[in-house]
């Protein structure tokens, strides 16, 4: 299932399925760009050796990438969440872990929603989606993602979102044998 929407200056789209590597259809959404990862595989990203001569690093219980040239360079696991910058930037202090109704509610502490199965489209997280948005307002990415049992995309930019919507689109078509 593929749902879409919009709030405020961002646009959205949730889809379950499993088969779906948005980076792969959509590179264009992290290459040349800065990406902040606050959770990967429901955990903290502490980049290894390799992570750090690339460029990577870690403040804050947040690892920051450097400028983006391909997608393989980006560490994926499951139950990631991302932040998608055009500039370098600081989102503060992640609590990830932490009861997420009691995380200070302003800039630089930063709520981690993919753990709670968050997907926009289900009326069960209008809770999160409370805390999501002006927490969203606060950061002004260009483009978040979650990946745990859905695929969440939200992005301010209006061309790529048309871009990633047609490809995903595309991609969840029921084919024709």
């Amino acid at each position: 299932m593929l749902q879409f929407g919009s709030q405020g200056p961002y646009e959205w789209l949730s889809t379950d399925n499993q088969r779906l590597d948005l980076l792969k259809l959509c590179p264009e959404i992290v290459t040349g760009k800065y990406v902040a990862i606050t959770s990967i595989d429901s955990s903290v990203l502490v980049p290894n050796e390799t992570e750090k001569a690339a460029g990577w690093e870690n403040r804050g219980k947040i690892a920051y990438s450097p400028k983006i040239e391909r997608v393989e360079d980006i560490p994926r696991d499951g139950w990631d969440e991302w932040y998608v910058f055009p500039n370098p930037n600081d989102l503060g202090t992640s609590y990830l872990g932490e009861n997420i109704f009691e995380v200070p509610h302003k800039p630089g502490h930063l709520r981690v929603f993919v753990n709670f199965c968050f997907a926009l489209h289900l009326p069960e997280m209008d809770s999160l989606a409370a805390l999501f948005w002006p927490q969203l307002d606060w950061i002004r990415p260009e483009s978040y993602l979650a990946d745990n049992d859905s695929l969440t995309f939200v992005t301010a930019n209006k061309t790529l979102f048309a871009t990633v919507r047609g490809a995903v689109e595309e991609f969840t078509a029921p084919r024709l044998s």
